[in-house]
């Protein structure tokens, strides 16, 4: 949802509930709260918002159902609740955050070291052993011996890439989960964007 559609929605809960010219005043605060928290950072102002439905629930002071025509009770314009802000209460102050990340460290720690350094390791052995094979292949004086140490070489070297970019991987995903859970249930932002 972009700034302009949350303005809109907002707007559209809003009419009818206030005097024209509060409503303009209204929305022009929010607005300017959105320009100057910059486009980079409109989902963490949505988030720090909740949904327009129930913005416009605390700027009214009364249920979002008490202003809704009947039967329509529930009807959030296409916008989920969970796309804004974790529940209440699902936010944990700072210090349990490090202690659940010395925790993790503790208990996860070796495993992720021993998969990082295993893969860091055997990928830099297989690339230099291929690297050694496939210019020991090239000094041959046989085709076939160029082949097969040639060869051989190329893929030990390509195996020891791909471990590489394994242990790589591994390292950035663990970066990503702990910047998820700090801004998801620390900062009670929204989480998580699938960027990857």
């Amino acid at each position: 949802m972009t700034r302009e559609q949350y303005l809109l929605l907002l707007r559209a809960e809003l009419t009818g509930n206030l005097p024209r010219e509060e409503l303009e005043d209204i929305l022009r605060y929010y607005t300017e709260y959105f320009e100057d928290a910059g486009p980079e950072r409109e989902r963490e102002v949505m988030t720090e918002l909740g949904s327009p439905q129930r913005l416009a629930e605390r700027i009214l002071g009364r249920s979002v159902e008490e202003s809704m025509a009947p039967g329509l009770e529930g009807y959030t314009y296409g916008v989920q609740e969970a796309e804004y802000a974790p529940q209440a209460g699902s936010r944990i102050p700072g210090w349990a955050f490090v202690l659940l990340l010395i925790g993790a460290v503790i208990f996860a720690g070796p495993l992720f070291l021993g998969l990082v350094l295993g893969f860091g390791i055997g990928g830099l052995v297989c690339f230099v052993v291929g690297a050694g094979l496939l210019i020991s292949g090239i000094g041959t004086f046989s085709f076939a011996g160029l082949l097969y140490q040639g060869g051989g070489g190329l893929i030990a070297i390509a195996v020891g890439l791909l471990l590489l970019t394994a242990a790589l991987w591994l390292v950035w995903r663990v970066v990503k989960l702990v910047d998820w859970f700090y801004h998801g249930f620390v900062e009670g932002g929204d989480g998580y964007e699938a960027d990857a």
